[in-house]
């Protein structure tokens, strides 16, 4: 009984497939600053709410969530 749970448990844990809507809503190059890098700012929608990506322009970048100013998140 155990490693029939083990095995039920085991296959729910990874058969996990996900699906998300992701639109992109603004993209816009900043700079160049005084060492020559340009920054990106991409406003994005995955699944109905708003991300803000902000970075250099290719390897390194990040992500939050855009909240309005009550403190609740935003839709697109």
């Amino acid at each position: 009984m155990k490693i029939l749970i083990g095995i039920v448990f085991a296959s729910l844990m990874f058969a996990n497939i996900g699906f998300a809507e992701m639109k992109l809503i603004e993209y816009k190059v900043l700079g160049p600053n005084s060492d020559d890098r340009y920054y990106s700012l991409t406003t994005i929608c995955i699944d109905g709410y708003k991300f803000v990506m902000a970075g250099l322009k290719n390897p390194e970048r990040s992500i939050i969530q855009f909240y309005e100013h009550s403190g609740v998140s935003a839709k697109c």
